[in-house]
């Protein structure tokens, strides 16, 4: 009879063990994870800010606003809501044609979500201010668990500009960064990921950049706390700290990234896993998609901006002191609170 024996047997090797499989959390139960928390966090941040009764306009002060800012205020409180309603309608539309909720719709959702935590930029100290002028009812600052900063809820937080900002400039310059990747990597398909996401924020810095000199030589933003070496006009009250633009640039682009980077399947990658959910219907899966989304862009947004500038914002230098509509009654002359320009309340 013929001696039947393994492969393994007849080599004189000894079968292998079964290799025991690592269970990995798959991202986008993670990224969905993240984004619950940051909505739920939103919200109760939210309620306790309009609850406690700070949500509440805040006045420019006695400085008078100079005509040119006027002109600019109306014209930016024209400009984002037509912009942020082309957003919307541009997804809604792309939605309906794809019958599912496409990933532009989850980065409008997201970023819109995100809008919280721009007055984090504040958790230490007055590092921006903007124009009491614009339609505004203070901020949420002082209602956010552990804010550092007294007196923060007196920073304007402008609603028809900076709140239509978060719907549509995520998604313009996200679709500016994809569209400059895409081009890179058909110029030189041998591009890494590293360098093709470079060429999306390049092409996004060269048009946040002009807008940000625009914003603040027009009296509508401003960068009290700056580290002198590393800011344009440095002691003035139009100083830019040049880190600012290259890091806001940096967290719109990696929106585009979101959008341009796909697994094999052609899934975003912090929706990677999704398909395995078999318990998950269609409806769920968009919700799962929509939470990873604002997931990573609350990440993205508080670890690139926030935290950074917040810290530079401790090395802040001098400068001349800021008009009462920009610095309102957070910080300066008549306030109980110096501002890192050095005015105090007892200014003579």
């Amino acid at each position: 009879m013929t001696d039947l024996k393994s492969a393994d047997e007849v080599g004189g090797i000894a079968p292998r063990a079964a290799q025991p499989q690592i269970r990995t959390i798959r991202p986008v139960l993670f990224w969905s994870a993240v984004g619950a928390v940051c909505i739920a966090f939103a919200t109760y941040v939210y309620t306790s800010w309009i609850v406690s009764g700070n949500a509440a306009p805040v006045a420019p002060g006695p400085d008078p606003i100079p005509g040119g800012t006027q002109a600019a205020i109306i014209a930016f409180q024209i400009a984002c809501p037509l912009l942020a309603l082309g957003a919307i309608v541009y997804v809604v539309r792309k939605c309906l044609r794809e019958r599912q909720l496409c990933v532009e719709a989850a980065v409008v959702i997201g970023s819109t979500i995100a809008w919280w935590h721009d007055p984090l930029i504040n958790w230490f100290q007055p590092v921006l201010f903007y124009n009491a002028g614009l339609v505004n009812f203070g901020n949420w600052m002082e209602n956010v668990p552990g804010s550092l900063s007294p007196g923060s809820r007196f920073m304007a937080e402008p609603v028809l500009m900076i709140g239509m900002i978060y719907i549509w400039m995520p998604l313009a310059m996200g679709s500016l960064a994809r569209w400059a990747m895409g081009r890179a990597r058909r110029r030189w398909p041998a591009l890494g990921p590293v360098r093709t996401f470079c060429c999306g924020w390049l092409a996004v810095y060269v048009i946040e950049f002009p807008l940000e000199i625009f914003a603040v030589h027009h009296g509508l933003v401003a960068y009290p706390a700056s580290i002198p070496s590393v800011t344009l006009w440095a002691g003035q009250t139009m100083q830019i700290p040049l880190y600012g633009p290259i890091l806001w640039s940096l967290v719109l682009s990696t929106s585009g990234a979101l959008m341009f980077f796909r697994n094999r399947k052609g899934q975003i990658r912090v929706e990677s896993g999704i398909e395995t959910l078999h318990w998950a219907g269609s409806k769920l899966k968009a919700l799962l998609r929509v939470l990873a989304v604002a997931g990573f862009m609350h990440v993205i947004a508080i670890g690139v901006y926030d935290v950074p500038v917040n810290i530079a914002g401790l090395y802040a230098g001098p400068t001349d002191t800021y008009p009462s509509y920009l610095r309102t009654q957070y910080c300066g002359p008549d306030t109980p609170r110096r501002c890192p320009d050095g005015t105090l309340f007892d200014d003579r």
